[in-house]
């Protein structure tokens, strides 16, 4: 299969999760930080580490690491969101709720690392 059409086809059910996310976790204007973002973006950094400690362990086919981690986790991150709901938090005069709303998302790093380390720690 063209690889294009196994990233595609992850990708939407990638999008079709972040969706359920959002309707997990509704914003809500009290605490003015977009939860289901950060939340999506943490934890697709973090189950990312996890594939690729286990691609790079068990030498997992390169057609599913396609699926799995530009597909499903590049459609269920988004980067496109984030950059949306920062400006909107600018622009709304709540810069303080913007600037913890950056630094929470510039944890995906560290978790990626993390879902690395530990799954590398458990079956290596």
């Amino acid at each position: 299969m063209h690889p294009a059409i196994i990233v595609g086809l992850g990708g939407a059910i990638g999008s079709i999760a972040r969706w359920g996310i959002y309707e997990l976790i509704p914003s809500n204007p009290a605490t003015e930080i977009p939860w289901s973002t950060v939340s999506v973006n943490l934890l697709g950094a973090f189950l990312l580490g996890i594939i690729m400690a286990i691609s790079k362990i068990y030498n997992i086919n390169s057609d599913i690491i396609l699926f799995i981690a530009m597909g499903i986790l590049g459609g269920f991150t988004t980067m496109s969101t984030f950059g949306f709901e920062t400006f909107s938090l600018i622009e709304s005069n709540k810069t303080s709720s913007a600037i913890i709303y950056i630094l929470l998302n510039l944890l995906a790093p560290i978790m990626a690392w993390f879902g690395w380390k530990t799954t590398y720690s458990l079956i290596a």
